[in-house]
């Protein structure tokens, strides 16, 4: 067996890294913001009713469709983190995609035939016709919370990344003592701080005129786009290392095998707490987030709705699935790439990132490595597009959110309180100000977000689970309910009570109890999810619902019997 010495011997050297980013780099981010931005103002036209604003008014191309659900849901987290997570972890996470066929046939099959019988603007509509108006509201403020956690934190990790390449302008060495601050590595660093608030803030105000004036449309192409960014920039990436090193993935594999047996190694299953993934817990932890984010979440169904019919829905979730599954394998083999570069160039990152220990390659810090490549490494130029990707990404990610989190305020809240001052607001200028809200809502929250992170020494995925993802559960299992048990609101509202409690108990148990043993974070998702399903199953058999309920006619059993309403006109 080769060591790891002789393999690097015979592999070639890359270029020495730049120091700082160059004036070429910036006009591409210029460049780019131009083009949204023209995109905007392109699709402001024709905005005469909520419907456009929100819906793109129920003609939007099935490709695009597909195209903006992988954008949105592959945020600036997890393009920065699958990379990371490999180079850290290993590959034991990419077994999730084994639950790619079932997670694929309960969407195609159960989900969006049934959602596009419907066709509401907002999802959560959908709750109070099966129940009643206040689990309508339940279920619209878990979205929130949801939604709203989620938004802050990728403001706040795209921001964080565009001020880390940013702080390579001016190279370390230079005098100037108010210039210095951009180079300095001291995450505690009193200026560096008050750059990154101030990032967030222009990154949370473009994007909150992006989403009040252009609407759901600008999201949607503007999504397109990103997704070509997003392929674009791994692309880049495995075509610089191969070029430089004249590697390929299987060297890559072999190289990391020989420093840690761990990072190709798989574990089936384990019942030990402490493994951190299996292959069977990261396979159902894909499945879980993928039905129940496909299952509940206006931001995806908000998207099924804009095509214009069942067929449109159907290839719009085919093109999301299969562009989500490339990418999620470009972005493992770039994490392998760039673990394999700096092993073989270990001198080109910054200390403390590759520490060795043993005789071995230990890594301390993953989800640093992708950024300083793309701002030390890319020839000039190519890291300006990938900035702009780092900077869109964050941007349309908030747009989304914002524009959804607006349908679910028009839908389930207009109308209940248009009386006094919103007489004088049409519909489209009340969905506009609401976007407004929203959007300083989330960029105030993504500053709170800095500020905790940047004092509490959690990292971003410490801070994710317990943050938002614990209503992930909570909510889905509202629209689980309501579609395959025969109960009331009573019942349902029982159920999620206690499955938020199961949610906020397993994300926190750590914390709130002192101890060493912190339940696995792969079922944050489905224990919640399973749990409410089954205690309103139970609860059902104590209170009785009357047989003339009306809600009952929206159970899936009887939705399905429906005609499908007839295709939208392109």
């Amino acid at each position: 067996m080769h060591s790891v010495h002789d393999f690097v011997i015979a592999v070639r050297t890359a270029p020495a890294p730049r120091d700082r980013l160059q004036l070429i780099d910036f006009l591409g981010l210029a460049v780019y913001l131009l083009i949204t931005m023209g995109i905007v103002i392109w699709s402001s036209r024709r905005q005469a009713s909520t419907s456009e604003f929100f819906l793109g008014g129920r003609r939007m191309p099935w490709v695009a469709v597909g195209l903006s659900v992988l954008a949105t849901l592959m945020s600036s987290i997890s393009y920065m983190g699958v990379p990371g997570e490999m180079i850290k972890n290993g590959v034991a996470m990419f077994a999730q995609y084994l639950a790619l066929p079932l997670s694929m046939s309960v969407v195609l099959f159960v989900w969006v035939p049934f959602f596009m019988r419907l066709r509401f603007t907002s999802a959560y509509e959908y709750l109070e016709r099966r129940f009643d108006v206040q689990t309508r509201i339940i279920g619209s403020v878990l979205f929130l919370f949801l939604r709203l956690g989620w938004m802050s934190m990728v403001t706040y990790v795209g921001s964080l990344a565009l001020t880390q390449m940013v702080g390579t302008l001016i190279p370390i060495e230079t005098q100037d003592p108010v210039a210095q601050w951009f180079s300095s590595s001291e995450a505690s660093h009193p200026l560096r701080e008050s750059f990154l608030y101030w990032i967030i803030i222009a990154v949370g105000l473009s994007a909150t005129v992006y989403g009040s004036v252009g609407g759901f449309r600008a999201a949607i192409w503007n999504d397109v786009l990103q997704s070509l960014m997003l392929f674009g920039g791994t692309i880049l990436t495995l075509g610089y290392v191969i070029w430089t090193t004249g590697t390929g993935p299987a060297e890559w594999w072999r190289l990391a095998a020989e420093n840690s047996a761990g990072h190709t190694k798989l574990i089936l299953f384990s019942m030990d707490p402490t493994v951190r993934m299996t292959v069977v817990t990261a396979a159902m932890l894909n499945f879980f987030w993928v039905i129940c984010t496909h299952g509940s979440d206006q931001v995806v169904l908000q998207r099924y709705f804009s095509t214009t019919s069942l067929k449109s829905a159907k290839r719009s979730y085919l093109v999301a699935a299969l562009t989500d599954v490339t990418i999620g394998v470009l972005l493992a083999l770039c994490g392998l790439a760039l673990l394999a570069f700096y092993l073989q160039h270990p001198s080109y990152l910054p200390e403390g990132i590759f520490v060795v220990e043993n005789g071995h390659t230990v890594v301390k810090h993953g989800d640093k490595v992708m950024p300083h490549f793309f701002a030390h490494q890319l020839p000039a130029g190519i890291g300006g597009v990938i900035l702009a990707v780092l900077v869109c990404d964050a941007m349309q990610t908030l747009v989304s959110g914002v524009n959804s989190i607006s349908a679910v305020f028009a839908a389930d809240l207009y109308g209940r309180i248009r009386q006094g001052a919103t007489k004088r607001l049409t519909e489209v200028g009340f969905a506009r100000v609401l976007s407004v809200v929203v959007g300083l809502v989330v960029t105030s929250l993504a500053i709170g977000v800095a500020y905790l992170a940047q004092n509490s020494g959690r990292n971003i995925f410490d801070l994710m689970a317990p943050a938002f993802n614990m209503f992930l559960g909570p909510l889905s299992s509202l629209f689980l309910i309501g579609m395959f048990l025969r109960c009331d609101g009573r019942a349902a509202k029982i159920a999620v009570t206690f499955s938020i409690l199961i949610s906020f108990f397993w994300s926190y148990w750590q914390i709130l109890f002192g101890t060493s043993y912190q339940p696995t974070i792969t079922l944050t998702t489905a224990v919640p999810y399973l749990s409410s399903f089954l205690i309103a199953a139970v609860v059902s058999r104590f209170i009785r619902t009357a047989p003339d309920f009306p809600g009952l006619e929206y159970t899936r059993a009887v939705v399905m019997r429906r005609e499908l309403p007839p295709e939208v006109e392109s």
